[in-house]
């Protein structure tokens, strides 16, 4: 389907504001160059559904810009990512888009991503994140229980019993 030029500023202009609400981030002006290098957009899917995207490549202060290797490893765990979550293959943009800077077609996606994300309730909350907050959902508070194993609770409790115990007993 042809977009007339405004109609597709007026998406770009939605993708920024979308990106930076979600992930509480400011963006640079060239919202291409942003996104090219994928971190951002693995952010996204992580933020919509944690861990999607297990490794992020990101640019660090003595290494400011990506090779162009992991621009694209990060783009292309995006675009998997998504094909995971359920978003269309027509609305999956290609690798070369987000590189190459053609927003119509990374606006598309996002948008398909953010619908697909609300579809199956994935979508973290705006105010807090899941796993840190103490008033989440149930499910929330089973997905934080799930980090440490039973196990290694009972353990760690009776190695602080006995510790309790021995420091009373030493020190009394």
């Amino acid at each position: 389907m042809l977009r007339s030029p405004k109609e597709e500023r007026v998406d770009i202009t939605q993708l920024r504001k979308t990106l930076e609400s979600r992930l509480k981030i400011s963006l640079q002006e060239d919202l291409g160059e942003a996104l090219s290098n994928g971190t951002v957009l693995c952010q996204l899917v992580n933020h919509i559904r944690p861990r999607s995207v297990s490794i992020i490549h990101i640019p660090s202060p003595a290494v400011p810009k990506l090779s162009s290797a992991k621009c694209r490893l990060n783009v292309e765990n995006f675009l998997t990512a998504c094909r995971k979550l359920g978003v269309s293959e027509t609305d999956v943009c290609v690798c070369s888009d987000v590189l190459l800077c053609k927003l119509p077609a990374v606006s598309r996606c996002v948008a398909a991503l953010l619908a697909v994300g609300e579809e199956r309730g994935e979508t973290a909350e705006e105010d807090s994140p899941r796993h840190s907050s103490p008033s989440s959902s149930s499910s929330s508070l089973s997905s934080s229980s799930s980090l440490l194993p039973t196990g290694f609770l009972f353990f760690y409790c009776a190695a602080m019993a006995l510790l309790y115990v021995l420091y009373c007993y030493l020190f009394t």
